[in-house]
């Protein structure tokens, strides 16, 4: 009888943590920067954007790491360090983004979008995104997202603080993302 409900009280607990966290984690966990250099396609641009030998602006494309997703990261090739030590702390710095979508799609869905026929689970979708482009071309250095099943996207700035670098809501680098 004890093993019973030890089973059952597993199962739940199992479901109640499964339902937690709704959105993905870890998608940069295996992130392997060498590794990245190799297999993924990377090319020298210009300014405005056309690839040439000579280049200022590396361009990668991840999409070979990343099946589920493109990814894309540009950078002016004397900020490579800057861009690495960004790509190791990236895996941290995404499960707290998924983890502020995901407080907010616990929210009741607003009028508006129950007058536009969204069920629960249609409202739940709205808050899949996929990081896309990873920019230090621009100042602050930032990160896109898009959504997967609608038409939106979001961006976070990236900054150092204390030596590490930190994520932002904002672009003035003052809303910052807690990480857990």
């Amino acid at each position: 009888m004890f093993q019973i409900f030890k089973r059952l009280c597993s199962k739940k607990f199992q479901t109640s943590q499964e339902h937690e966290s709704i959105l993905p984690r870890n998608r940069f966990a295996d992130l392997d920067f060498e590794r990245v250099l190799k297999s993924g396609t990377c090319d020298r641009i210009d300014e405005v954007g056309h690839c040439v030998e000579d280049g200022e602006i590396t361009l990668f494309d991840f999409s070979i790491d990343f099946a589920e997703f493109e990814f894309i990261g540009a950078f002016k090739i004397e900020e490579e360090d800057q861009f690495q030590q960004l790509l190791a702390r990236l895996n941290s710095i995404d499960n707290a983004i998924q983890s502020c979508l995901e407080s907010e799609m616990k929210q009741p869905i607003p009028q508006f979008a129950k007058d536009l026929g969204y069920t629960q689970k249609r409202w739940e979708k709205t808050f899949y995104f996929h990081p896309w482009v990873l920019s230090f071309e621009e100042n602050p250095p930032n990160l896109r997202y898009v959504a997967d099943y609608v038409n939106d996207e979001f961006t976070v700035y990236f900054a150092k603080k204390h030596g590490r670098w930190q994520a932002y809501w904002d672009a003035e680098c003052q809303k910052v993302i807690e990480e857990s």
